[in-house]
């Protein structure tokens, strides 16, 4: 009877283990099924942002062509879409480090953030608003700022244990 009870108890764990497995595996599948969209969607954004830049930078040269007195605006306006790439970019790379397994950096949404508050300053500057509106902004990005160099220093710390470990053994 024990005999019966542990050969049955063997075949159970093996088909929850088999289940477990196609389970994960699936789940595995799916994940990078979703991160192959997101890179996707950030490839298709950042042409289009992309196209947005140059259809502006077409303006600005005609602007300039025509001796219009007021570029500075439309340069603004220039130097903020093109720093929407720049995080563009930093997720593009993440994404294509989450598909290969690989850790992603905190920095990546850190640095999106700065885009994002630089951005809406140049904005702000170029519709002329006053100092007070970009007071904010301004505050946001020094916190962005000091969080960035927060997680870079802790990044750094996490590191350091192992490679001291590498050199004391000789490797």
């Amino acid at each position: 009877m024990k005999k019966k009870i542990v050969r049955l108890k063997n075949r159970l764990v093996e088909r929850l283990s088999t289940i477990d497995e196609s389970l994960i595996n699936f789940l595995e599948n799916f994940d990078r099924l979703i991160h192959l969209f997101l890179a996707t969607v950030i490839v298709i954004v950042s042409v289009a942002i992309f196209t947005w830049f140059v259809h502006d930078f077409i303006g600005l040269l005609k602007n300039i062509a025509e001796f219009k007195r007021n570029i500075s605006g439309s340069a603004l306006r220039l130097f903020g879409i093109a720093i929407l790439l720049w995080p563009l970019s930093s997720l593009l790379r993440a994404e294509i480090n989450l598909i290969r397994g690989e850790k992603i950096s905190l920095t990546i949404f850190i640095d999106t953030a700065i885009a994002g508050t630089i951005r809406s300053i140049l904005i702000l500057n170029a519709e002329g608003e006053e100092f007070k509106e970009t007071y904010f902004y301004i505050i946001s990005l020094l916190v962005f700022v000091i969080a960035r160099l927060i997680v870079i220093y802790t990044e750094r710390l996490e590191k350091t244990p192992i490679e001291t470990k590498g050199e004391k053994n000789g490797n």
